[in-house]
């Protein structure tokens, strides 16, 4: 009897406990039938009868509890159903329907602080719950009290930061300014963000061309250490290596060249160290993969380069240009010499229009096709990359 209600627990629950009456599944799958569907007030109070029935054989078990607490919810018995709730959480604190209901209590009783407690057992028993509930937490914690408590739960750097931080600037988010003031805040406390985490919320910015916004949580959430990197182009000279943040160097490796930043100084005796590194293979080059996003108002500026090379043969060039994103006119290019050289200078003026709020900065070729009569040997390492604002 007990192998065919074994069987039958989750296709005919009903009939599976009239086949053995401990079956608890059986009892569970009934109780998520009946709830989960138009449950007639009859119906209901017959699972209550027997959810209750089987408390004393099961007394261990929160699920048990939960159900009975929920047909009492149905029944309008909140004081009841949330003492069940209470006491199904006692014995695991991770029981799903009781954990979600105490959540909405603690919501509308204006308790942040259980809120918070409550969120961080679902966030990491259930982590499949942050998406869906991401998008409620900016009115939840909307007061201050509330987001108080919150940013000092993700201080402590919970599993589910970065799940969460993910989450509420998804695609589908409606509004990342919540996220962008977790991680601002987050900056100035005990567990900063990592730069992973400012660049979800960088992306989500730029992606909805809040272009100010995502430039200045870049620099509000820059380490004390990069602080010092910052102005018209971070990290000009190259001392750290890429991030995956908009607005810091994006390199990506392309055929025919060897990339590296930051080089280290002993990496080629006899030569500079520091800097941008690129190595060419003697073949075709089409692209070089280097590049990143500014920020630059409408004006005048000036460019700098810095750099040496070692029997550089570039045959259709190595160019830095400045374009506006999106309408891709460009502003500036800016020639990198081939051939032998050490610590040569070369500089440019350029100036951003009005209506280029964004622009990318992109070291590149002018080849177009591969072509092995065409092919890039030698090596150039760049120092410095610098732009400064000029009197028209």
């Amino acid at each position: 009897m007990i192998a065919s209600s074994r069987q039958l627990e989750e296709t005919s629950p009903q009939l599976a406990l009239k086949l053995y009456p401990l079956n608890t599944d059986a009892l569970l799958a009934w109780g998520v039938q009946t709830l989960g569907g138009t449950g007639s007030d009859t119906s209901i109070e017959t699972l209550k009868s027997s959810a209750r029935s089987a408390i004393p054989l099961n007394a261990g078990d929160a699920r048990i509890y939960s159900l009975t607490g929920e047909t009492m919810r149905r029944q309008g018995q909140d004081t009841a159903a949330y003492a069940m709730f209470d006491h199904a959480l006692l014995l695991a604190k991770t029981e799903i329907h009781a954990l979600q209901w105490s959540i909405q209590r603690a919501v509308e009783k204006r308790d942040y602080e259980e809120v918070t407690n409550r969120l961080d057992v679902l966030f990491r028993r259930w982590p499949e719950r942050i998406k869906p509930l991401a998008e409620a937490l900016p009115v939840v914690y909307s007061n201050p009290d509330g987001y108080s408590a919150l940013l000092s739960r993700i201080g402590e750097n919970p599993p589910w930061r970065w799940r969460l931080i993910a989450a509420l600037t998804a695609d589908t988010a409606k509004d990342v300014g919540f996220a962008r003031r977790l991680v601002q805040d987050m900056a100035v406390g005990r567990s900063p963000p990592t730069a992973v985490e400012t660049a979800e919320v960088l992306a989500a910015l730029f992606k909805r061309e809040q272009y100010s916004d995502a430039y200045r949580t870049f620099l509000l959430t820059l380490a004390p250490a990069e602080r010092e990197l910052s102005g018209f182009v971070f990290d000009g000279s190259f001392q750290q290596g890429p991030s995956a943040r908009i607005f810091d160097w994006s390199v990506r490796q392309q055929p025919g060249v060897t990339t590296s930043l930051p080089q280290k100084a002993d990496a080629h005796p006899g030569q500079p160290g520091g800097g941008l590194a690129l190595e060419f293979n003697n073949t075709p080059v089409l692209n070089v993969g280097v590049e990143q996003y500014l920020l630059l108002p409408p004006g005048s500026y000036g460019i700098d380069l810095e750099a040496s090379a070692f029997a550089a043969r570039l045959p259709k060039g190595l160019v830095w240009t400045v374009a506006c994103r999106g309408s891709g006119k460009q502003l500036l290019n800016l020639d990198v010499p081939e051939g032998d050289y050490k610590d040569r200078t070369v500089d440019a003026r350029f100036s951003v229009p009005g209506d280029c709020p964004i622009q990318v900065l992109r070291l590149r070729t002018n080849a177009i096709a591969e072509s092995w009569s065409e092919r890039y040997s030698g090596r150039v390492l760049v120092h410095a990359l610098r732009i400064s604002a000029v009197q028209s």
